[in-house]
């Protein structure tokens, strides 16, 4: 089981974000995003702290801001060398998805001998797959000790054919300081369906059973997903579940110009 996946440059972003979870716990502004940090609000932050972390990691994310305002100050406080990649954020109440979700779950029933669990602390061999799994549809996998909740509660839902073999994940992560701006908000996401079983509404099921299940346990009370303007698939996945596109709003990321991020 790899404890950290990606390139060389994104394994030490994610060894520093780990390395770091002191600080962030220390501050309501932080956030843990297990392959980027993102900042709350980073006046209150500083932008000097904000340079500081942003030239050293070479990304940086801005959830669910303003998009005009955010990248003027972005370009203005980094430089304008940086680049921007705007994500449309999907956001939901409780009542609304947990409603849709039903629906979904209702809806897309699973093949005999087919079934889905959900973990808080997935073993060695479960962290393996869902790794292998996400890496194999183009979402980079999240290190192990954050999927084991070490630092924060983070529900990652599986579904396995009658073989075993997982073929449908998602997760949510209780990723927000309480008392922040995002306080009571989940970010959820990962999902990933394996190839051969694409076109049966499973992604949408796995995501409204890691929604139903995660509002179970932590009580969120908005559900946030973030999704690229041109995913047509994904936007009508997340949309399913009872989240829409947060009027205004989007969520940022801000690259050194040799760096890169998948969805």
């Amino acid at each position: 089981m790899p404890e950290f996946m990606g390139t060389d440059r994104s394994i030490a972003l994610q060894r520093r974000l780990r390395d770091r979870q002191p600080e962030i716990d220390r501050s309501q502004h932080l956030v843990n995003g297990a392959r980027i940090m993102h900042f709350l609000d980073p006046e209150k932050t500083g932008w000097g702290k904000v340079r500081e972390l942003a030239e050293e990691d070479g990304l940086v994310g801005f959830p669910v801001v303003s998009p005009d305002d955010t990248i003027c100050m972005i370009k203005d406080q980094l430089g304008a060398r940086w680049e921007t990649s705007v994500f449309d954020a999907l956001l939901g109440d409780a009542a609304r998805v947990l409603s849709a979700c039903a629906t979904v779950i209702d809806a897309v029933g699973l093949p005999a001998g087919w079934r889905a669990s959900m973990h808080d602390c997935p073993d060695e061999r479960q962290i393996t797959e869902v790794q292998a799994l996400n890496a194999e549809t183009g979402v980079s996998p999240y290190p192990a000790y954050y999927m084991r909740s070490e630092f924060l509660p983070v529900l990652t839902a599986c579904i396995r054919d009658d073989q075993g073999k997982l073929v449908a994940t998602a997760s949510v992560a209780d990723r927000y300081h309480r008392d922040s701006r995002l306080g009571g908000h989940v970010f959820a996401g990962m999902v990933s369906v394996s190839d051969e079983n694409r076109g049966r509404g499973l992604g949408k099921l796995i995501n409204a059973l890691a929604l139903v299940e995660s509002q179970r346990r932590f009580g969120w009370r908005v559900a946030t997903e973030h999704v690229a303007v041109d995913n047509a698939v994904s936007r009508s996945m997340i949309l399913a579940c009872g989240l829409d596109q947060a009027r205004g709003l989007t969520s940022i990321t801000a690259t050194a110009p040799e760096e890169g991020f998948t969805r």
